[in-house]
């Protein structure tokens, strides 16, 4: 029994130094497929590490089950996609494919689509991994260094170090906190100040990040009017339904709205011209569907619907990306430099977009109440 270990570690060790490690494919570990899949734009400047906080395994088959049930979980309790992670490490010394190296993974909240999260499979609480575990996860990372996932200069760093959470354990994150590419608490700060001010510039100086209707998995319209552009009107709504806090929860939330347009309304398409949460794009270019403008139709008007619920106010990140959107709107040329903000229950007979959200809009720059 000594041989083959230490036949294991030395395997191990090449790895480190000389290639990736042995990666379970989803096939292989019984992987069912994925619901939605959106796109990592790589190579990514960061890695985190977690612990599944589960049962520690020793062998393929051990592994390959624990793995399954982690998938099960997430999508049946979580209600996500897909299994969060995009590797797991098992105790045997193998990684699992998770969601691998080309999609935006469900692992470290506001993260995870500029970062690759790799999970220990156990809890590191108390204990460390395996040697093999270890090595793995640093072949890994090499891997996905040479293959051009993942930035030459990377951050390493724990996923309590982006959440408030404890993983990936403390014993695990004593460990990991010496590896190379660590940054220290000092420089994280640092960090998180910088992109912070990059995202108040974005709001100030560019457009947000649209996500494509082919992006969010849109049906084709049945029809098109064009839009006369530049308009003379922004107007507000919220979709009175749930709220979303990922790419794919947001996009399953959009493309839920365009069926019940499309399949209950009998309109042509979705009605707004974009959808918040980093906006989903519904067209600057056609009319929107969504409401008739009786003697607005004429001007012409841009439609944003935020998604949320009628009682509180939109995040932070969806309110300066509605922000930018409209100065992004003024700065392309689909929107009058004169233009005037207003809510749908401006224009029309409705409660829409809702009193939290229209006491938000109601101070925001060229808002009329009675446009």
């Amino acid at each position: 029994m000594l041989l083959p270990t230490r036949v294991v570690l030395l395997s191990a060790l090449c790895a480190t130094v000389l290639g990736c490690p042995t990666i379970i494919s989803r096939r292989q570990w019984g992987a069912r497929p994925p619901r939605i899949r959106v796109p990592l734009k790589t190579p990514v400047s960061f890695v985190i590490i977690h612990h599944t906080e589960g049962n520690r395994c020793t062998s393929q088959a051990s592994c390959s089950r624990e793995v399954k049930g982690i998938q099960n979980y997430h999508m049946n309790t979580q209600r996500w996609p897909d299994i969060g992670y995009n590797f797991l490490i098992g105790g045997d010394g193998r990684v699992y494919e998770g969601r691998g190296w080309r999609t935006v993974g469900a692992h470290a909240y506001g993260w995870s689509h500029r970062s690759l999260g790799f999970s220990f499979l156990g809890n590191f609480s108390n204990r460390i991994p395996s040697a093999a575990a270890l090595n793995a996860a640093k072949s890994l990372i090499q891997c996905a260094v040479k293959r051009g996932f993942l930035k030459r200069s990377y951050t390493l760093k724990g996923h309590r170090n982006m959440n408030p959470t404890s993983c990936p354990g403390n014993a695990l994150y004593r460990v990991i906190s010496k590896w190379p590419r660590w940054l220290s608490k000092k420089k994280m700060l640092l960090l998180m100040q910088v992109m912070l001010l990059s995202a108040l510039c974005a709001t100030a100086l560019s457009c947000p990040t649209i996500i494509s209707r082919r992006q969010w998995g849109a049906r084709p319209p049945r029809s098109r009017v064009p839009l006369k552009t530049p308009v003379s009107f922004v107007i507000i709504h919220h979709t009175e339904g749930n709220r979303c806090t990922s790419q794919a929860s947001c996009s399953r939330e959009v493309k839920g709205i365009q069926n019940y347009h499309m399949n209950t309304q009998r309109w042509p398409d979705i009605g707004y011209n974009g959808q918040s949460r980093a906006w989903a794009e519904g067209g600057y270019l056609f009319r929107p569907q969504s409401h008739p403008l009786s003697s607005r139709e004429g001007q012409g008007e841009i439609n944003r619907g935020l998604l949320c619920p009628a009682d509180r106010i939109p995040n932070a990140a969806a309110l300066n990306a509605a922000k930018s959107l409209i100065q992004c709107a003024v700065k392309r040329g689909f929107l009058k430099r004169s233009y005037t903000l207003t809510g749908h229950r401006n224009v029309n007979p409705t409660s829409c977009p809702g009193n939290a959200l229209y006491r938000v809009i109601s101070k925001w720059p060229r808002f009329k109440a009675k446009p």
